[in-house]
């Protein structure tokens, strides 16, 4: 970019810093827009150079056709036409050698200041054509190498500073060849040179549409060296008074050649109005030129507020996506949390993982408000999830004692949240024991399950794993047991319960498509509901599987041999009560 651009986006950018501006829900959902500076941009400076590497990615075929038009101008106007004219400078140059000690060529001779120079213009035309086709070259490289993709603002500095080097070099030739040209063109001949060689390279902005106050710095540099400076303060004097006095001098010889001032009904007899009328006939294309410098900075300022609110709605479009796709990871988060909570953690990652080609949106759908009411839920989903195996794993069930004559007596209502009150302690125990698993709850019955074990890693945890599991369980019934007579039933009746323990090996499962259900199955279970079943009321069963692992020099709890207990399905079994201080004798 032009120095006046160079200082305001890196010499004044902490001053023009005037506001962080975040596309967040509520600027998003608003109707507000980020505030800028006229021709500087936004007051976010951040946000401003996020604009520009967007800009010049969005530009890419505008920049790269504005630079080939440029150089095919540039190669067709000022190169072509000096080395047409080449033959004239190298005559130029032999007529000055040829000239006496004591004279010298006219004022404004190129010769005159720089002798011996057709070489090295010829070179600098030449190199000038080489570096702007290797720039080319050079751009089209940056576009298309990521290791200058941070770097791709500097194509607008190197665009503009081309145009510049191109600008100080033709003004300076401009300025010394006008001699050349009056005598070739008249004096006059400069104008249209200007226009049609010297400034046509500049048509290639079109295309590029620099950003505002780049653009308008370039036409100020152009309007003010080539229709300002040059012509003010050329070599050969005020090249708009030789235009002048040019026309004042060829119609005083028209005058008098055609007799013109013989015939005043033909022609007009004010020469001021005459030269008036010759002077707008030239400066005619200088007000065209100026018309054209205008509609460049017009022309850059509408594409660049096209360009910003293209910007603006991308960075609202990827705001929206961005708070789209958190929606969507909190809902996938919701939706295997919703997993974890109904499947052991082994059952869960499986279904997640089995889940995880599917889209989010059909994930979605499935896992929504059907409640997993997919039809092939089951067989495609879960897959090896079903019928597993699980050795040495204890089952615990729990029941309120006087439960159904209670219900009986009460609104359902209460029922209903003693119920709940009651079960969300248990489930706090359970929380806090990892080897522990709720599998079900059936009106006031509470399943819980130990040990339950996945994956081959976890079946090779032997007999020790199996005392540990089973521990787990009995802290849980003692635990329980103990909440359970903290709380009131609705008809005023201290909580009781009996919990009824047993191990062995189960058979886990899912159970049906439509609200599946996660089961244990084999006749541990039934042992260890009979346990329950025949219990006393406060104090906790096991049965003699389960007390040959918790028992021991080292155990924790204190057991009451029961003796032999008639269990319905299963004859009469050896069980165990677990003693503590609330506990009574059988």
């Amino acid at each position: 970019m032009v120095f006046l651009d160079v200082l305001v986006n890196y010499g004044c950018r902490r001053w023009l810093h005037k506001e962080d501006y975040s596309f967040d829900e509520d600027e998003v959902s608003s109707s507000s827009r980020p505030s800028q500076y006229p021709l500087l941009g936004f007051k976010d400076r951040n946000l401003e150079d996020e604009y520009l590497k967007y800009f010049v990615v969005a530009s890419r075929a505008r920049i790269i056709l504005g630079s080939v038009t440029g150089i095919l101008l540039y190669a067709s106007g000022p190169f072509a036409g000096y080395w047409y004219s080449q033959d004239i400078f190298i005559s130029l140059e032999d007529a000055y050698r040829a000239f006496p000690d004591d004279e010298e060529p006219a004022e404004g001779n190129f010769l005159r200041y720089f002798p011996n120079s057709t070489r090295f213009v010829t070179a600098f035309f030449t190199v000038l054509f080489l570096v702007y086709i290797l720039g080319l070259v050079g751009l089209v490289c940056m576009y298309q190498m990521k290791r200058f993709e941070k770097y791709r603002t500097w194509i607008l500095h190197i665009t503009s500073t081309g145009y510049l080097v191109y600008m100080a070099f033709i003004a300076f030739m401009f300025a010394f060849s006008n001699h050349m040209l009056n005598g070739i063109y008249g004096p006059y001949g400069w104008l249209f040179m200007l226009i049609f060689s010297s400034a046509s390279p500049l048509a290639s902005l079109f295309f590029i549409t620099l950003p505002p106050l780049v653009m308008l710095e370039l036409m100020i540099v152009f309007v003010s060296v080539f229709l300002v400076i040059v012509p003010l303060c050329n070599p050969a004097g005020n090249l708009w008074n030789l235009m002048t006095e040019a026309v004042t001098s060829g119609l005083a010889e028209n005058h008098s050649r055609d007799g013109i001032s013989a015939h005043p009904e033909l022609f007009p007899t004010h020469d001021e109005d005459v030269v008036s009328r010759y002077e707008y006939a030239f400066i005619m294309p200088t007000l065209l030129l100026c018309v054209l410098v205008v509609c460049l900075v017009v022309v850059s300022v509408i594409v660049d507020i096209s360009n910003r609110q293209s910007f603006i709605n991308k960075k609202i479009i990827e705001a929206l996506t961005k708070q789209r796709e958190e929606t969507l990871l909190q809902q996938k988060e919701d939706h295997e949390n919703l997993i974890h909570s109904i499947f052991p953690p082994a059952v869960a990652k499986d279904l997640i993982r089995r889940q995880s080609s599917k889209s989010l949106s059909k994930v979605n759908s499935e896992m929504g408000c059907k409640s997993f009411g997919h039809k092939n839920f089951g067989h495609v989903s879960l897959g090896r999830s079903v019928a597993q195996m699980h050795h040495e794993v204890t089952i615990l069930f729990t029941d309120i004692v006087g439960f159904t004559s209670m219900s009986q007596t009460v609104a359902p209502q209460q029922v209903m949240e003693f119920l709940h009150d009651l079960f969300v302690r248990f489930d706090d125990l359970v929380d806090m024991d990892p080897s522990l698993w709720k599998v079900e709850t059936i009106g006031d019955a509470f399943m819980i399950a130990s040990g339950l074990k996945h994956t081959e890693g976890e079946l090779e945890g032997g007999l020790q794993n199996g005392k540990s599991t089973a521990r787990a369980a009995v802290l849980f019934g003692k635990s329980a047991l103990a909440a359970a007579r903290t709380l009131t039933m609705p008809n005023s009746m201290q909580c009781q319960i009996r919990a009824g323990v047993h191990t062995g090996d189960v058979c886990s499962g899912v159970v049906g498509t439509r609200m599946p259900r996660y089961c244990l199955f084999g006749d541990t279970v039934n042992t260890a509901s009979r346990m329950e079943s025949s219990g006393v009321p406060g104090r906790m069963q096991i049965s003699e599987a389960t007390h040959a692992l918790v028992c021991g020099d080292d155990s924790d709890f204190c057991w009451d041999e029961r003796g032999y207990v008639e269990v319905k399905g299963k004859g009469k079994l050896k069980t165990y009560l677990l003693r503590d201080d609330n506990s009574e004798s059988d």
